[in-house]
């Protein structure tokens, strides 16, 4: 799906010098803090929050305007969105912000929604970038150039996103009952916006928008991570502070929808093999207090495997799977369902169905243990998200749209204080037919309909004013971002059955602890023809235990704030834990029952089998699915008994259901285990207690099957372009890849790693291809390259992709050659070389920065014997490579005469 300072005319009327600019400096006032969430004002009306934690390496600067689709007037809807990419172009003062954001290495984006439009920006922790991000941020907000020609170009890669959205069913789905549901109010209105619109505005009008929402009045400014709290105060006051305080009046929205007389329906008609229901119903703001209540319902509805609608209808089959989704807004939102139906059910029955089970959800007597299992998980969530420094700052994006960032923590009171009552209050306040978004006009008498409560500004003022938070949580002890401080606090060893094992002590906010297992499993001949089966078995682990239901796995693993997943590919079994320090122990006890007391229900097979062939179906006519699929096969044709072989989708399906409960018993009990396996912990934990606990859950998991690892085959590509075609779809796509012969021990393997950065994957949108396809010509909306060099074979590979207009095809086909040719042609240029030189030490050091990234080193370690200190000789390396030794790699690998290409979209569309 996400993004210096002295303006002469900040709007009609206004007209400030540059000197007067340089005399108002002000300090930020200090507001409060609230559970480490420092706030300050400035004198203009700005908010700044900052979260400092020194336990990270990197930092956020992230940048929330209270201005959304909801602010959208007649033939002005998508202009929020358009207006975001726009504000990625140019600035009077910094010039190029792209290319200025792809020299600092960090990630940054920017995303639109209904009430409000942010940009982050994540970096290594260091003065000079934050000095340098808070200067972007001052200089876009009242100096972007917004030039008509840059409009030009932007529009048709927005309409392009606009495309790629409308090929996915369930949100086209979503965005006509949302459209259906509203009659007045602006959240019915996709944020994406109209293409006409998109289409049409000319930059005059853009730039009035601009100037009205991008002021500093309308603005909250989060800098979260580490970074000194002191300097980052000195750089807004020298940056936000000179802009003066807009006089205009910007008013608000003051549209109440109002209370819906009768079920609404609305049907869609589109291409495709999936089957959907869905149905919403009008609730609450997130200020609200019945919020929480109807987060907690909606968990207590939906939930695998304990949710009432759960077990009327995926249980019982008449649906595949089945989602909630109530939006953060400022206004009354909606509660909206997603039920996935299989192909071979009738719609209209299923229809029928859901519609009699969302009736009951009013009369429904709920209970404590609902509740109780609800508001684990809720507050797992928001412990998890919390605790996650950078994330929760940019999450704060939302809650600061729906009205200040304190109703996060007001929201997260108000789910510990939830009793039975409030769902029970809820249910029957929001579910009635009349409320829901599916019906026809029905005369009746005597009704009593729902009117959510409207939310002022005063309200939430009054709400949050006062509010403190709890205790302040201690400080994290700092960890310094590099590979020698990483070696320091990184201990090694084996279990007594062989597994290899890595401890980080590294202290993670609020004590989490993430662990990531890799078992190697089997040997060519024991794992032949058993692709799906394994597949299948790594999934249902979770479904039922000698000792515990899945239910009751689930329930536990909620209270924990915890959670464990498994995924098997090829004959790599890997299990992500992420807990905390309290939890630890008993989340490894449910993972050994896990993986050694498993039972396989057949009912949970069949469940699972059923939901994962109805996402498939949904792919079928796919262009992206069929894509991905088609040149995995055209460019790696194994048997099908290989275990690299990729089915097609539709084998996908038919394999899948062939699959029997022996069949995965038997993979459980023979294939499965862990002496060939390995993993790594990383947390503020004692030695001594991660590896009792290991040695128990993983020290007699051994696997009957003997390992022997399979290694891959080398297929040389062939010039080829085909083209699959997948009738009235919107978007369309081209993927592209070529084989080689390298692995990550080869001399030319830096050289071909910085060719590939400067030819499609480097920087922010900097690259040759981004460059060329989005930023010149505007013909795709994300479009680069990527290259797979492995460490222990050589078979390697090269490839790009570009999303597109149908109708672009040809076009976007001509750009990729021509860009690829020229770079094979004249080579890559100094500027360039220096150029992603900087980008790329940038971006590793924002890497090593991310907990991840280190859990990944120190496994890589264990599998391969690859030294810790790679990391920093392969970015030495990179740094002191000479021009021509780029070109030559990528001469080297690299031609047209053996790039495999296919495009599925509807190409037939004029």
């Amino acid at each position: 799906m996400k993004k210096l300072l002295l303006c002469l005319s900040l709007m009609v009327g206004l007209s400030i010098s540059t000197s007067t600019f340089a005399q108002k400096t002000d300090a930020p006032k200090y507001l409060g803090n609230v559970e480490g969430v420092k706030e300050y004002s400035l004198n203009n009306g700005m908010k700044v929050l900052l979260i400092p934690d020194g336990s990270q390496s990197n930092m956020v600067v992230n940048i929330v305007y209270n201005v959304g689709s909801k602010d959208e007037g007649y033939g002005e809807k998508g202009m929020a969105h358009l207006l975001e990419h726009m504000l990625f172009k140019s600035t009077k003062n910094l010039g190029d912000i792209k290319k200025q954001l792809s020299d600092k290495g960090g990630a940054a984006n920017g995303t639109t929604y209904y009430d409000r439009t942010n940009y982050y920006e994540i970096f290594p922790s260091n003065d000079e970038n934050l000095k340098w991000a808070i200067q972007m941020e001052a200089d876009r907000m009242i100096n972007a150039t917004i030039l008509q020609s840059d409009l030009d170009k932007e529009f048709s890669v927005v309409r392009n996103e606009f495309e790629i959205g409308e090929n996915n069913p369930s949100g086209v789905l979503m965005e006509k009952v949302f459209s259906t549901a509203y009659m007045w109010h602006n959240y019915g209105n996709s944020t994406i916006g109209s293409k006409e619109d998109i289409e049409r505005v000319k930059a005059p009008t853009l730039r009035k928008f601009y100037e009205k929402y991008y002021q500093p009045d309308n603005a909250t400014l989060i800098i979260a991570g580490k970074f000194d709290e002191a300097n980052a105060l000195k750089h807004i006051a020298e940056n936000f502070s000179v802009l003066p305080k807009p006089t205009r009046q910007l008013g608000g929205t003051y549209t109440v929808e109002p209370a819906q007389d009768g079920e609404k329906t609305v049907e869609l008609n589109r291409s495709g093999e999936s089957k959907l229901v869905a149905a919403a119903y009008h609730t609450s703001a997130y200020a609200d207090k019945d919020y929480a209540a109807l987060a907690a319902l909606g968990e207590i509805l939906t939930a695998d495997p304990s949710g009432y609608l759960y077990k009327s209808l995926v249980e019982t089959q008449k649906v595949s799977s089945i989602w909630v989704y109530a939006p953060e807004v400022r206004d009354a939102g909606l509660m909206y369902f997603n039920f996935d139906v299989p192909k071979d059910k009738n719609l209209e029955v299923t229809k029928n169905l859901v519609r009699t089970e969302l009736d009951k959800i009013g009369s429904i007597k709920y209970n404590a243990e609902d509740l109780g299992r609800a508001k684990s998980k809720l507050l797992k969530q928001i412990a998890d998200n919390k605790n996650n420094t950078v994330s929760f700052a940019i999450s704060l994006t939302e809650i600061i749209g729906a009205g200040d960032y304190k109703l996060a923590f007001l929201y997260r009171d108000n789910v510990e204080n939830l009793s039975v009552a409030d769902i029970q209050r809820v249910a029957e306040k929001y579910f009635k037919s009349n409320n829901r978004t599916l019906g026809v006009f029905v005369p009746s008498a005597n009704e009593t309909r729902v009117q959510p409560a409207e939310f002022r500004p005063e309200q939430i003022a009054a709400l949050t004013g006062n509010y403190k938070g709890k205790a302040l949580e201690k400080d994290v002890a700092p960890f310094e971002a590099t590979i020698a401080n990483l070696k320091k606090n990184v201990t090694e060893g084996v279990l007594s059955n062989g597994m290899k094992y890595g401890l980080i002590n590294k202290e993670v906010k609020g004590d989490k602890i993430i662990a990531t297992f890799k078992m190697l499993l089997g040997n060519e001949k024991d794992l032949a023809g058993k692709n799906e089966i394994g597949k299948l078995t790594a999934v249902l682990l979770k479904s039922g235990t000698k000792t515990k239901t899945k239910e009751q796995i689930q329930d536990r693993l909620d209270q924990l704030k915890s959670s464990i997943n498994t995924r098997l590919y090829g004959q790599n079994f890997i299990i992500s834990v992420n807990t905390y320090k309290n939890n630890y122990a008993e989340v490894m006890d449910i993972l050994k029952d896990m993986v050694t007391n498993s039972t396989f229900p057949q009912n949970e097979i069949t469940k699972t089998i059923t939901e994962q062939n109805t996402n498939l179906e949904g792919q079928l006519k796919d262009p992206e699915a069929i894509a991905q699929n088609e040149l995995q096969r055209l460019s790696s044709p194994y048997p099908k008994e290989s275990v690299f072989y990729t089915a097609s989708l539709q084998e996908q399906i038919d394999n899948s259901k062939k699959v029997t409960r022996d069949q995965i018993v038997n993979y459980y009990q023979n294939i499965l285990g862990t002496n060939n396996g390995l993993g790594t912990v990383l947390g503020n934990i004692e030695a001594k207690n991660v590896v009792a606990s290991l040695e128990n859950t993983f020290g007699k998991w051994n696997a009957q099957s003997k390992y022997a690892e399979v290694k891959p085959t080398y297929f040389e590509t062939k010039k080829l372009d085909k083209n699959f075609l997948t009738p009235d779809k919107e978007n369309a796509i081209a993927l592209g890849t070529e084989s080689f012969k390298m692995n990550q021990k080869s001399p030319d393997y830096p050289a071909f790693v910085l060719a590939n950065e400067i030819l499609g994957s480097g920087g922010f949108l900097s690259a040759r291809l981004p460059m060329r396809l989005r930023e010149k010509e505007g013909i795709s909306y994300g479009v680069g390259s990527f290259i797979n060099i492995p460490v222990s074979n050589d078979v390697a590979s090269w490839g790009y992709y570009a999303l597109l207009n149908p109708t672009k095809r040809n076009a976007v086909e001509s750009a990729i050659k021509e860009e690829v040719s020229k770079a094979l042609k004249d080579g890559f240029t100094a500027d360039e070389l220096l150029t992603n030189k900087k980008s790329y030490a940038n971006i590793q050091k924002t890497m090593l920065g991310m907990d991840n990234t280190l859990i990944n080193l120190v496994n890589k370690k264990l599998q391969y014997g690859i030294s810790l200190d790679e990391y920093d000789t392969l970015n030495s390396k990179i740094a002191d490579l000479k021009l021509d030794e780029v070109n030559s790699a990528l001469r080297k690998y690299l031609t047209l005469d053996k790039v495999t290409s296919v495009y599925a979209g509807d190409f037939n569309k004029k």
